[in-house]
């Protein structure tokens, strides 16, 4: 039987899944399998996996219909038969002495669950986690340590099987956050003793360009919203029943509600200009549920996060009708708008010359206004409403947090007033000039 089990759920997984395969194939520890689920996939996944297998034996194909994410991990909970199992997605890789780690930690502490370190790569800047990074250096964790629910991903984490299998937690089958309700609801349940850390795993987690390449977390739609919130549901019933009679509950509940809060508006409400009415009454509802069981205290956390949002406006007309940047596209082009709609900032107005051509999905923007060729500077001059305005006469790629960056800087009022456009060049060169 192999020491440790990876299970790699893979749906049209191509592009990436051979880089996974890499990172197992030069681990240091030899004694694992990794079953790889193939979610019904229409490209050369399958053929991947199988080329993997013929090549090496610790490899194995598990074929399903399609079923989903959550599905595929459950199908590879099922087969394996390691001693600690890890579940590992199909465009992450783990360093090479990762899974020696794990077990190794596992084996000397006795824990149910050890857990790495987690370094973001790819479309963004490599970084690691800093609530990872926290937990991994603890020889032994509380499972009640507010860290962990800030540390959701499942791949940095190694657990027990028979541990696992005797809590009867499995993935739940939504399509966002599976990952946190999975791990918290084992975390949280009685068949959990103890977590250890290690700093010598690392789950290097692959981040998607948004605009050309994302991924589930990166997309937003109703039923993404309903998920998060099903989740974040199942996370805090499983805190009350744990903490029951303990008084840590409450303001253990309190992080639940942050978290669920900070998530709900950071992931979903922030992409404001790219959902639709439907998905903006499903925040506002999410939303006024969280905080109605927040205390002032909690609340005053939540504020101070959104402090470029004076206003939370669920409603697009509204939105538009209280700009705090007013843009005036003088020379830009299509790619320059996607960058701007995508901004995690909002309250923005659009000026574009009369002949734009503008991409369908932002046209019906209520924000977004044509203005004549001739004296376009001088109209958006005499309509523009925001505080502080932002003129683009080329072409140019901004990173998403480039207009909240600004807002929250502790740049004096009036120079921003006065030189929004020149702060908002300089960032994107420290952007670009990043290695």
């Amino acid at each position: 039987m192999p020491l440790v089990t990876v299970v790699i759920p893979a749906y049209n997984a191509e592009k990436y899944i051979e880089e996974t395969f890499d990172s197992l194939r030069t681990q240091t520890l030899e004694d694992w399998e990794a079953l790889i689920v193939d979610d019904g996939s229409t490209d050369a996944t399958a053929r991947l996996a199988e080329q993997a297998s013929a090549r090496d034996a610790r490899f194995h194909l598990l074929r399903q219909e399609n079923a989903g994410v959550s599905a595929a991990r459950n199908h590879g909970l099922r087969e394996a038969r390691g001693t600690y199992i890890l579940f590992l997605d199909s465009d992450d890789t783990l360093t090479a002495d990762s899974l020696r780690s794990f077990c190794e930690t596992l084996d000397r502490t006795g824990a149910d669950a050890a857990i790495g370190r987690l370094q973001s790569f790819g479309a963004v800047e490599e970084k690691y986690n800093g609530y990872a990074d926290a937990l991994s250096k603890r020889e032994t964790i509380d499972k009640f340590d507010k860290d962990l629910l800030w540390n959701f991903l499942v791949g940095n984490k190694c657990y027990r099987l028979e541990t696992l299998r005797r809590s009867g937690v499995t993935f739940p089958q939504i399509g966002y956050s599976e990952e946190g309700a999975f791990f918290m609801e084992f975390v949280l349940s009685d068949a959990v003793t103890r977590l250890a850390g290690t700093t010598g795993a690392t789950m290097r987690y692959r981040r998607h360009d948004a605009a050309t390449d994302a991924s589930v977390s990166q997309r937003v739609n109703e039923k993404l919203i309903g998920d998060f919130l099903t989740a974040m549901a199942r996370i805090r019933t499983a805190a009350e029943h744990a903490l029951a009679d303990d008084s840590r509950r409450d303001g253990y509940i309190q992080e639940i509600l942050y978290k669920g809060d900070y998530v709900l508006l950071s992931q979903f409400y922030r992409l404001f200009w790219q959902t639709d009415d439907a998905m903006l009454r499903r925040i506002e509802q999410g939303h006024a549920d969280f905080q109605r069981d927040m205390t002032d205290g909690t609340k005053a956390r939540v504020l101070r996060l959104n402090a470029d949002l004076p206003q939370l406006f669920f409603d697009r007309g509204e939105a538009a009708a209280h700009p705090r940047v007013s843009i005036a596209l003088a020379g830009a082009d299509t790619s320059t708008l996607d960058a701007l709609y995508m901004q995690s900032m909002p309250l923005f107005e659009i000026f574009v010359p009369q002949g734009t051509n503008v991409p369908p999905r932002w046209k019906s923007c209520e924000n977004l206004y044509v203005l004549p060729k001739k004296g376009f500077m001088r109209a958006f001059r005499k309509a523009r409403r925001g505080e502080y305005t932002l003129v683009l006469r080329r072409p140019c790629k901004a990173d998403s947090r480039t207009l909240r960056f600004l807002l929250r800087a502790p740049t004096p009022h009036f120079v921003k007033v006065c030189a929004f456009t020149l702060l908002f060049r300089a960032v994107q060169f420290a952007v670009n000039r990043r290695p």
